[in-house]
């Protein structure tokens, strides 16, 4: 918190200097006070907002719960009252705000390195991969599900099922466990390999060998893993929530969508089994993932400077 406050006098120190800064953060006082005044500002909206006033995070914890209030206290709504300064990562984030600020913001996706992520090019073999931290809140108990009810259902016996994860906790390797066992228990432990948190690198070269990428968690605001798997030529089966299934897939134009994992069971089939619809999917996963290049990401970042300076 001090860091924070230290780091806030300084940008209001700095604010004079540029004509736009971009902030992420209404946490800014009195840097945000300055903001205001001199309205040099694009607010970038990652998570929704909520509530059209500050409110303390409810927690449990006392140290937090202070934490969270002296956070609320140099917290300054008004950086949202200049509607055409304020941007949302999603159309899903944007919708979400909506009521909570009085307007819907205007939509700018975050750059996706799809440069660096062709670069790993590599022949298309039957995997299916997951991303994400390992931990129940995560879902990959439900992407096994579907994984072993696809290999039932449609006999796609020699597909592998890769999930990548970060573990950096006792929590987070006991949870590895259970998922190891849990694919002993649905007889497809010999299908299932984890990567325990492996370098970005790696992550793109199995990315660029599988056919399919799951998405599971539900309301992401974006989604860049699920663009990145994209750029990648991985068919995304994704929740029908959030900013993959709007704004990323555009629900089933460029991809596949669930909501339990029967439905994702029944996608895995699709394109695993037909190579017609693996590479309709697949062109189709590539054209829209360009959309999010840095290239674009940047004509879009001058285009908005331009009409404020």
């Amino acid at each position: 918190m001090i860091n924070s406050l230290q780091g806030n006098v300084t940008l209001a120190n700095m604010v004079d200097i540029f004509d736009i800064i971009f902030i992420d953060s209404p946490s800014l006082f009195p840097a945000s006070k300055v903001l205001i005044q001199r309205q040099n500002y694009i607010y970038y909206i990652h998570g929704a907002i909520m509530s059209s006033r500050p409110r303390p995070i409810l927690t449990f914890k006392p140290h937090r719960l202070l934490m969270h209030a002296l956070t609320t206290f140099i917290t300054d709504y008004n950086i949202f009252r200049v509607k055409d300064r304020v941007y949302a990562n999603s159309l899903f984030t944007a919708m979400l705000s909506k009521n909570a600020l009085g307007y819907k913001p205007d939509i700018l996706y975050p750059p996706v390195d799809i440069g660096r992520v062709v670069k790993y090019r590599d022949y298309k073999e039957p995997i299916v991969s997951m991303l994400a931290r390992f931990g129940a809140s995560k879902g990959w108990d439900l992407t096994l599900i579907a994984f072993s009810e696809a290999v039932n259902k449609c006999g796609v016996h020699n597909t592998k099922l890769y999930l990548m994860g970060s573990v950096n906790s006792n929590v987070q390797a006991t949870y590895v466990n259970y998922i190891l066992g849990l694919s002993r228990k649905l007889g497809i432990d010999d299908k299932v390999k984890i990567l325990i948190n492996p370098s970005i690198d790696d992550i793109y070269r199995m990315l660029n060998k599988s056919m399919v990428f799951i998405h599971v968690r539900p309301n992401e605001p974006f989604g860049i893993v699920v663009a990145e798997a994209m750029a990648a030529g991985a068919v995304p089966i994704v929740h029908k929530s959030g900013g993959p299934w709007f704004d990323i897939v555009e629900m089933g134009k460029y991809g596949y969508g669930f909501i339990n994992a029967e439905e994702a069971a029944d996608a895995l089939c699709r394109v695993l089994t037909s190579d017609r619809e693996f590479e309709k999917m697949s062109n189709l996963a590539k054209e829209k993932a360009d959309e999010f290049s840095y290239e674009k990401f940047k004509d879009r970042i001058d285009n908005i400077i331009s009409k404020f300076t």
